[in-house]
């Protein structure tokens, strides 16, 4: 469950950082807002996901009940509350369905909960910002922001991609069965060290490749995959 709750404190983590005061404000204005607006819209499908799934169940349960009753006596207020009860259940069932909210669901939190994890590697300088990036050198919140800023928009133009652009791809497919892969990213890729001579320009894409991109049905998408999402 994800109801209503305070998003993580980043806009003072960042106030802590050893970064410009530049550095600070972009992580504010664009990772902070991000991690905002995911938690709203996780919420709101968190309130639509337990409430439709309540009345399904609750009234998959009356509505047998009630309809042994029924045949018992001859109130029409039984007869009715029946038909509502019935009514609404299939309703939301159907609106369930329609609008896959079950995966939306489960693909909003992995997503929300995956952009609020890289911002705490990034505070700590654990994971992929320890180091990893800068063999040979202390990780420092200066040298690792470059690296953090890039997976972010990764993520970011992922889930857009997923909700908005392969979906025009597989609209203009030519029908043929075949795969639609993507040529170009709409992220360029962030060179691995751009403060020393002969950067790995591939490095950090292929890192960041490696991790399974949460789809809309629940499951996962390898590189290069195309997927139709649906989007709330």
């Amino acid at each position: 469950m994800c109801f209503r709750r305070r998003p993580p404190p980043f806009s003072e983590v960042i106030d802590n950082l050893e970064i410009s005061t530049v550095q600070k404000n972009i992580l504010k204005e664009r990772y902070v807002v991000l991690v905002e607006q995911m938690c709203r819209r996780a919420y709101r499908i968190s309130i639509i996901y337990h409430v439709s799934h309540t009345i399904v169940t609750v009234g998959s349960l009356v509505v047998p009940a009630l309809l042994s009753i029924q045949y018992m006596t001859v109130e029409n207020q039984i007869y009715w509350i029946t038909w509502v009860t019935s009514l609404l259940v299939t309703t939301c069932n159907g609106l369930l369905t329609l609008f896959k909210v079950d995966k939306k669901y489960m693909f909003l939190h992995t997503n929300k909960e995956h952009v609020i994890s890289e911002g705490w590697q990034y505070a700590g300088l654990s994971g992929r910002y320890s180091g990893f990036y800068t063999p040979g050198e202390q990780p420092t919140h200066a040298n690792q922001y470059v690296f953090f800023c890039h997976m972010i928009e990764k993520i970011r133009m992922r889930e857009v991609e997923d909700e908005y652009h392969r979906l025009q791809d597989a609209g203009n497919s030519d029908g043929n069965n075949t795969t639609t892969t993507r040529q170009n990213p709409i992220v360029p890729v962030t060179p691995l060290n751009p403060l020393q001579g002969g950067p790995r320009l591939s490095t950090i894409l292929e890192e960041a490749e490696e991790t399974p991109t949460p789809l809309v049905d629940g499951g996962s998408r390898p590189s290069g995959e195309v997927s139709v999402p649906i989007r709330v």
